[in-house]
């Protein structure tokens, strides 16, 4: 058998890329009239002629150095499959919420041989560098929007600096590695792994961020069932905008009285949204425009600019009907609308916005809107029963105003504005003179309708008095409580003695003057003004009742 035959049979039985190695060197080191030389890596081809003799092998020699380098590429390409995939076997198995994509990084970098690695991310319609997930020392060239275009089309692009890796698993990739290799030559079985890597790597991004998202949601519901609702929508908003890809700001309309306003808004300006408000009409069948059936599903509606431009859709602002867009609207280039109901009925819309790519949103922002909407509605709808509960406990079911509790809790709020800024506080302390006569003569049930009456009566004067004695605008809003049997408590915000003074005769004259059922109803009121040494506002209580008792003994 000729040698360099008997040696490819040798060859041919190795299994091992290292050993090829070690064996076939071990052959030229035996035999120095072979003209070949190893090439140091695995990148390209490992056996090579001489120099001076590239021109002028034997046909055997050309056939040998042919047979031993397709035996080593056949060889390093299932070296680099077992290694690649048992990475990827690796990675995937660990339980890290976001496990590192530069160790990953790393482990690539050794089974290519490459000098770096430079971890890419699709943000705003732009290729961005994802440094953290870089390995070694990458030379990443000037992106793109062709660039853009190879990441979203999903195929690995060889190029003759590098070679760029999409991440893309079940959906669209929004990430991707460049692979820093000039002059690499890459092997078709090469670019089939890596479109398989990339693959791979990019079901577990997509998995990571739905463990993410998924992870969120306790902290989400912690947040909104420990806040007022009212205070619930803008970290709603946010974490949504957070977790739907491509998202760069968004709007929350809650449904009130058949139409929808502005609940809470990120990037927007928050004096165009003011007072603006939207019929069922605005909102289902013009901005939404998927149909009722639809709307009532809470299927998620996808519209990108071309589409935003004929969407124009009226609203009201403070009551007056304006028949154009919002200015903000002409802005979006991509948008996602997501009713948020509940047992079919829909009480809120979710606004998911780009104002840079037309492209932001395909079928992964769909899945991750609808998957939130239907999360945001559950939890709105906890937190609203909650809300509902709270309020309950702080309302006089007879009357319907708010009860001693709600007094407590709101004097405390007002106490520390008016500490803050310096402003004074009174207190007015009302009861119905000779309301057990009126029991006794008339029954209780008269009494329950009198009690009634004069706190609507009470609410009236007050939103009059309102603006009488202090500048339009200032100080928390006049309230009046039930504080127990027939007596009444009346805060008043940024209000002296003497503006008091004032708000007493007032309602004094509301009361006598109100369409009651029966005899003439007068109330007892007492005055008080919050002092400077007062912390807790014991004494602004005790003087408001000691002036009732003399009131009523006048």
């Amino acid at each position: 058998m000729p040698p360099l035959f008997a040696l490819i049979t040798a060859l041919s039985a190795v299994t091992s890329v290292t050993a090829f190695r070690a064996q076939l060197q071990a052959a030229l080191a035996a035999d120095p009239a072979l003209p070949f030389a190893l090439n140091p890596d695995d990148t390209g081809e490992l056996l090579r002629p001489f120099a001076r003799m590239a021109a002028d092998l034997p046909g055997e020699q050309q056939a040998f150095m042919h047979v031993v380098n397709q035996q080593h590429a056949r060889l390093v390409a299932v070296d680099r499959h077992e290694r690649v995939n048992a990475l990827a076997e690796q990675f995937a198995r660990r339980d890290e919420v976001n496990p590192s994509l530069a160790w990953f990084a790393e482990e690539l970098c050794r089974i290519y041989q490459l000098g770096g690695l430079a971890g890419l991310v699709v943000t705003g319609g732009t290729v961005q560098r994802r440094r953290e997930w870089d390995a070694g020392s990458p030379y990443v060239p000037a992106l793109t929007r062709e660039d853009l275009g190879v990441i979203r089309g999903g195929d690995v692009q060889v190029r003759p600096d590098g070679v760029l890796l999409p991440l893309g698993g079940k959906f669209r990739p929004r990430a991707a590695f460049w692979l820093d290799a000039p002059g690499r030559e890459w092997l078709g079985t090469d670019r089939t792994l890596l479109s398989h890597l990339g693959h791979q790597l990019g079901l577990e991004v997509e998995r990571q961020q739905a463990l993410r998202y998924m992870q969120s949601l306790p902290a989400l519901r912690r947040e909104l069932l420990t806040a007022k609702l009212q205070e619930a929508y803008q970290p709603l908003l946010e974490r949504a905008l957070a977790t739907i890809p491509g998202a760069e700001c968004g709007s929350l309309l809650i449904r009130e009285d058949g139409c929808f306003r502005f609940a809470a808004s990120v990037t927007f300006d928050e004096m165009e949204l003011q007072g603006v408000t939207f019929t069922m009409a605005d909102m289902r069948d013009t901005w939404y425009g998927l149909g009722e059936e639809a709307w009532s599903r809470g299927v998620p509606r996808i519209m990108a600019k071309g589409l935003l431009s004929v969407k124009g859709t009226g609203y009201d602002l403070h009551g007056v009907r304006v028949e154009d867009t919002l200015p903000s609207v002409e802005t979006l280039q991509a948008n996602i609308g997501v009713p948020i109901l509940y047992q079919g009925e829909v009480y809120g819309f979710l606004n998911v916005d780009s104002m840079t790519d037309p492209e932001a949103f395909e079928q992964e922002s769909i899945v991750l809107a609808e998957s939130f909407g239907q999360q945001a509605a559950l939890l709105l709808h906890e937190a609203h029963l909650r809300a509902q509960v709270h309020a309950a406990s702080r309302t006089d079911p007879l009357t319907g105003l708010p009860n001693r509790r709600a007094f407590m809790e709101v004097l405390t709020q007002e106490m520390a504005r008016a500490r803050r800024h310096g402003h004074p506080l009174s207190l007015l302390l009302a009861d119905i003179r000779a309301f057990r006569a009126l029991n006794g003569t008339r029954g209780h049930r008269a009494g329950d309708e009198a009690l009634v009456r004069v706190g609507a009566a009470l609410q009236r004067e007050l939103r009059k008095s309102d603006v009488v004695f202090r500048p339009a605008g200032q100080g928390g809003p006049l309230e009046v409580f039930r504080w127990g049997g027939d007596e009444f408590a009346i805060l008043l915000p940024q209000t002296d003695l003497v503006g008091a003074q004032v708000v007493r005769e007032r309602i004094r004259a509301a009361v006598r003057t109100a369409d009651l059922d029966g005899p003439q109803v007068e109330l007892s009121v007492g005055v008080a003004t919050l002092s400077a040494g007062d912390a807790t506002g014991e004494g602004l209580l005790r003087e408001a009742d000691h002036a009732l008792s003399r009131d009523e003994q006048r």
